[in-house]
């Protein structure tokens, strides 16, 4: 495997509370928005480099797991199992790393087959996947982490028998399986929760992260990596006002920097129309929906209010989730956290068949 095409200190507070829970055997709830670049901290956690800095003498025994699930063609059982078993496989690239045999990887994939030709034997499918969770952990002093991404759907969708044996396999090896827990939203806010997903969620109740936007450090790397492919040379002024306009989030400063660029307006992001010119740009404006789109009806009330200086009709729960996600930034102000984004937010009024008010007799939010 080829190092990490990352900084060593990239997104260093959120890589090293994840490689302590790992340590500590914890599972955790990590929600993150979308285009906030969670892809680019998957391959740097994978990254054999990181691990090796983070883990140190443990790099050896600990086998870090991605399983995207945005990729499944069902919520069946058997596809789940067989979508983590698939990236068991792959793990024959790190074989000699891991000191793993190439019989246990072939094992793993005759139980993979078995598992496969089970169909809809829900018994046999549940045996073959602790088989071969078997053949990696017994008689050895390896844990093993499951990075679960795209989740939201799988925690919507699955049979609730999947939660009850993801719980029951991480009581069996106890602090030797993590599951960290990637999704959109917060996993209570998804849905109605029944008793195995509340005692699935219990493993990862007391560890939750929200993967906010970069940091500045963090936002000038993706800068100049875009920069770099598109043979473009950027001003530390340029750099710092992108990043103000973006807030730090993945998703937008692409867009801004290169629809800026296409649209020769890089000398004037400074002008006060800087937000509304950029958001006629049909890339910037794309990635403000997608964000839009993944909130919910809470929450978009919430950031209207916000951003037409309506405080008194925010929701002070909402505003914490919010927080939490880095669209608000923290503090008494709670602020969105990016320009562009703030912008877009407020021209979202033609949305709602009826405006957003608050009845000061009542103390209530009417609509």
């Amino acid at each position: 495997m080829t190092p990490t095409t990352q900084r060593p200190g990239f997104r260093q507070p959120e890589t090293e509370k994840l490689f302590k829970w790992m340590q500590a055997g914890e599972s955790a709830s990590i929600i993150g928005i979308s285009g906030v670049g969670k892809s680019n901290l998957f391959n740097h956690i994978r990254d054999p480099y990181t691990q090796a800095h983070y883990l140190g003498e443990l790099d050896v025994n600990t086998i870090i797991v991605r399983a995207n699930f945005h990729y499944i063609p069902d919520f069946s059982d058997r596809s789940i199992y067989s979508l983590i078993m698939e990236q068991l496989e792959l793990l024959d690239g790190e074989a000699d790393r891991l000191g793993l045999t190439p019989q246990a990887i072939e094992q793993i994939s005759q139980l993979h087959e078995q598992l496969l030709d089970a169909k809809e034997d829900v018994l046999k499918v549940q045996r073959y996947f602790k088989l071969a969770l078997r053949v990696l952990l017994g008689k050895s002093n390896r844990r093993l982490v499951f990075l679960f991404d795209q989740f939201d759907e799988v925690y919507q969708q699955a049979e609730e028998r999947l939660f009850a044996n993801l719980r029951g396999l991480r009581e069996a090896y106890k602090y030797r399986i993590s599951y960290l827990v990637f999704t959109r939203d917060m996993l209570p806010n998804l849905m109605e929760i029944d008793p195995a997903r509340e005692e699935f969620f219990e493993l990862l109740a007391s560890n939750i992260m929200g993967l906010k936007p970069y940091a500045k450090s963090d936002a000038m790397s993706v800068l100049e990596r875009v920069a770099k492919r598109n043979k473009l040379t950027l001003s530390d002024n340029l750099r710092d006002r992108l990043y103000q306009l973006a807030g730090g989030h993945a998703g937008l400063l692409r867009a801004a920097l290169l629809g800026a660029v296409q649209n020769n307006l890089l000398e004037k992001l400074d002008q006060p129309e800087a937000v509304s010119t950029l958001l006629q740009i049909s890339g910037v404006e794309m990635e403000c929906e997608k964000l839009w789109r993944s909130l919910s009806t809470h929450e978009q009330r919430t950031l209207m209010a916000k951003a037409q200086n309506f405080d008194a009709a925010m929701d002070a729960t909402v505003v914490a989730q919010l927080q939490i996600k880095g669209l608000m930034l923290e503090g008494e102000t709670a602020v969105i956290f990016s320009p562009l984004f703030a912008h877009f937010v407020s021209t979202q009024e033609a949305l709602w068949e009826q405006p957003l008010f608050f009845d000061e007799p009542s103390r209530q939010i009417w609509e």
